[in-house]
């Protein structure tokens, strides 16, 4: 009893004794059924389960999102997400035109004078060198893909590219266009849905030796590989904008499995509208050659080369089918 306060006294052992506060328990590590160390985590349904005898051990309701939603009345805190299709990844801070103070006062003039060139100073001293030249080749990248169609993950894929491209200081003597078509056309062959080169090179500009050739120096200096690009990849790109039926799209499909070794050197171009070509004659629908070669980018030409030679591999067309 502690003679002055009226209170029990701790002894040493008390005093260095660890404190429980509570916590969660943490995650095991083997399954008390079959002993099996291989757990996993559903995130859908927050629960961790055994690998091999399938038991659940426990549910984890904690949300790895952020802490904010924007439907929220009090999250005016928070700003948005961090992005990479920003230059300073939307964490910067930008002072506002406005001729008012917080209260709502008009400014005087030698105020207005003096906030005009801290804000000046703000957007000079804002970015440094590397960021300024990313600020513009972001904007050039956004039109490029907004010309080309494509969502925002694929602009997000062309961003870390070009991110890299500008760190290894691949721009110093290039062509920033050249650049920012390399870093497009790179994202959509990362992600499975390539667009040719043509196609890319006249949306942004630049040549096909140009877009080519810059392409293969991004790949050799930040080692970024990407899969080479297959006919299967382009056939309902095509199919879609041709308006064909889902069985045709799916015999356009079967005739690139079914020939993949003898197409393995062959354009992809070609030789997925020669396989669209084929499957609507098929399946009765007579598609125009001019339709199918413009499309696809490719000569009528090597649309019939490709035709004939799947054409050959097919049994006979039936009579009501031709």
């Amino acid at each position: 009893m502690n003679p002055i306060q009226g209170e029990p006294m701790m002894d040493k052992a008390t005093m260095i004794e660890p404190v429980t506060d509570g916590r969660v328990e943490d995650r095991p590590r083997g399954c008390p059924n079959c002993g099996s160390t291989s757990l996993f985590f559903d995130p859908i349904r927050s629960e961790l389960v055994c690998d091999r005898c399938g038991l659940v051990l426990g549910s984890m309701p904690v949300d790895p999102g952020p802490d904010w939603s924007p439907f929220d009345a009090n999250a005016i805190r928070a700003g948005p997400p961090e992005s990479v299709l920003l230059s300073d990844g939307g964490l910067g801070n930008t002072m506002g035109a406005g001729g008012r103070d917080a209260a709502g006062r008009a400014l005087s003039a030698g105020e207005a004078a003096r906030f005009g060139r801290l804000r000046r100073v703000s957007q000079w001293t804002r970015l440094r060198g590397t960021e300024r030249s990313l600020t513009g080749a972001l904007a050039k990248m956004n039109q490029l893909a907004s010309r080309l169609s494509l969502p925002t993950d694929f602009r997000e894929r062309a961003a870390v590219i070009l991110r890299k491209a500008l760190k290894a200081d691949l721009a110093r003597g290039r062509s920033m266009d050249a650049i920012v078509a390399a870093c497009v056309y790179m994202s959509t062959r990362a992600l499975g849905a390539p667009r040719s080169l043509q196609e890319v090179a006249s949306s942004g500009d630049v040549t096909v030796h140009r877009l080519a050739a810059t392409a293969k120096l991004i790949s050799r200096e930040t080692r970024v590989t990407t899969m080479p690009p297959k006919p299967a990849d382009f056939v309902s790109r095509f199919a879609s904008q041709l308006r064909v039926s889902p069985e045709v799209t799916e015999g356009a499909f079967a005739l690139l499995a079914k020939n993949k070794e003898s197409l393995a050197m062959a354009p992809p171009l070609g030789a997925a509208a020669g396989a669209l070509y084929l499957a609507g004659e098929i399946r009765g629908e007579r598609l125009k050659q001019s339709d199918v070669s413009r499309v696809a980018g490719v000569s009528e030409v090597t649309l019939r080369k490709y035709y004939k030679a799947l054409k050959q591999t097919q049994p006979a067309i039936p009579a009501e089918a031709a």
